[in-house]
């Protein structure tokens, strides 16, 4: 029993040497009728690393559970939890925080582990993606003492690495900065960080609710779910505070039509939300094989595993709600029309900002029209 229990640790560890060499954002392990597949997901695609006995999968799913202080014994219903990963091959690559999220399906439970590899070194809002004119209008709200900022996107687009890039910024000792997430993605110093935990019944709102009273400068609010958080990060910004929060959106001027929907009224949007960044992430040509002709070298190359990617590059719009935006957001006026005027003031779309790859040469069509399809 013990070599079996060797085995699986060691199994485990090739997995996690694998992921982060890779770069993996999430480890994905499968079981299937008489097999357990382990997948990655290396710049938002999923590919095949391994497979093992189906006997395998069950203490596989236990040595996760226990490193994740999950309950072994509980297998019919979902759990979430949190652990650390550390590469045996790089002193470099230890304690990198993942989120854990197990599920039951017909043939046991699958596994998903997301790797939340971003580091506070890595946060600067010079290297985030934006364009010159983008990230002067980004500075431009930020610097302001109060108004909402929101970055919009699908889960992956890098909201979150952005988000903190502004904290950030903002970092500069004089301000009382406290951020609401669910879960603590990064952890930063100087900033009050507060983890949801709807168990105990600390949700969005009611930590908003109490941080009200906390005397703060600037509010981060991981993300807005709901029509009540919804309007109490607008009352937030409309009361003297600087709030900055993610929501889901396809872009910018549909951000506007998100919070309407959540029953925020126009003119409280109107007067109140102050920019509203859109982002996606695409990828790039590995610099290792790209330009070669041969199709046997791209194949064979071992940094992008023959997919001629590596790496993605955020590509952004950066709408501020300009005088005429506010008009026309407080006078209800229909999407078409706010995509107009984002036209009139040459705000990109994120499809254009997109282009800009293909031009310089870090990405390709194809790929272009796989994310904006």
């Amino acid at each position: 029993m013990i070599e079996q229990d060797d085995v699986i640790i060691h199994y485990w560890q090739d997995i996690v040497d694998q992921a982060l060499l890779a770069k993996a954002s999430d480890i994905h392990i499968e079981p299937e009728n008489g097999v357990s597949h382990v997948r990655l997901r290396v710049d938002g695609c999923l590919s095949h690393l391994s497979s093992s006995p189906a006997h395998w999968h069950d203490r596989l799913s236990s040595r996760i559970k226990i490193l994740a202080r999950l309950d072994i014994s509980e297998k019919r219903l979902p759990q979430d939890g949190q652990m650390l990963l550390s590469s045996s091959q790089s002193a470099q690559i230890n304690n990198i925080d993942c989120r854990v999220s197990t599920l039951p399906t017909l043939h046991g439970e699958k596994i998903v582990l997301r790797v939340l590899s971003k580091q506070e070194g890595d946060l600067d809002i010079s290297k985030i993606g934006l364009d010159e004119n983008q990230k002067q209008h980004l500075l431009q709200c930020l610097d302001q003492a109060q108004g909402m900022i929101l970055v919009t996107g699908p889960t992956g687009s890098g909201k979150t690495q952005t988000l903190y890039s502004c904290l950030k910024y903002l970092m500069d000792g004089s301000r009382n900065i406290t951020s609401i997430e669910d879960p603590v993605e990064i952890q930063l110093q100087g900033i009050n960080q507060v983890p949801i935990n709807e168990k105990a019944g600390l949700r969005f709102d009611v930590a908003l609710r109490a941080l009200m009273r906390q005397d703060p400068d600037v509010i981060m609010v991981g993300e807005i779910r709901d029509a009540v958080t919804a309007k109490i990060a607008l009352q937030a910004a409309e009361t003297g505070h600087l709030v900055l929060a993610t929501l889901h959106a396809n872009d910018a001027p549909s951000a506007i039509f998100r919070l309407k929907q959540l029953g925020c009224l126009h003119g409280d949007i109107a007067n109140n939300v102050s920019c509203i960044t859109a982002q996606r992430l695409v990828r790039i040509f590995c610099t290792a094989c790209s330009g070669n002709s041969s199709k046997d070298l791209i194949a064979g190359c071992s940094i992008c595993n023959g997919s001629g990617f590596h790496g993605r590059k955020a590509v952004h719009q950066v709408m501020r709600v300009s005088d005429q935006l506010r008009q026309l957001i407080e006078s209800e006026a229909p999407l078409s029309a706010i995509q107009t005027q984002c036209h009139t003031e040459k705000i990109s779309t994120l499809k254009e900002s997109a282009q800009t790859l293909i031009a310089s040469g870090l990405s390709s069509e194809d790929e272009i029209r796989r994310q904006f399809a």
